[in-house]
């Protein structure tokens, strides 16, 4: 009985200390059928009520809204989300903080951006930027 409490213990120590192959990896899976609020885009907070978002659907496909709405495909591969030809509104914007982040999440999505989740939280980074999203499911 001890063996066996032994034997048990250390593979869930190894288990623990080592995982199964690439659990520490952001799977399509983490990321589709959520909805994300941005909270944060390079160090400033912003406000809630501008309802920045996005969220990710079935086969990677992201729709969002800073001042403009955007849509597209991604891939998500080692971390990092991709995707060519985002489609996004051109209207006109009154809020310089999001009329700025447009252009912002439109070069995260084209260029690729980084991918972390924690904390229910959301980053998409690339060397010039960070997004900082919250997840708020609708229901």
């Amino acid at each position: 009985m001890k063996k066996t409490i032994g034997y048990i213990s250390l593979l869930t120590a190894f288990f623990t200390l080592f995982g199964c192959g690439e659990s520490g990896k952001i799977k399509d899976t983490d990321l589709m059928h959520h909805h994300f609020v941005l909270i944060k885009a390079n160090g400033q907070d912003v406000a809630l009520d501008k309802q920045a978002d996005l969220e990710f659907g079935e086969k990677m496909t992201i729709t969002g809204k800073m001042c403009n709405q955007f849509s597209g495909q991604v891939t998500l591969k080692n971390d990092e989300i991709k995707g060519v030809g985002v489609a996004m509104t051109k209207m006109l914007c009154n809020d310089d903080q999001l009329d700025k982040l447009d252009i912002v999440i439109d070069q995260l999505i084209s260029n690729g951006a980084k991918v972390e989740l924690t904390n229910n939280q959301l980053i998409l980074k690339n060397k010039d930027n960070e997004l900082i999203y919250q997840v708020k499911e609708w229901m």
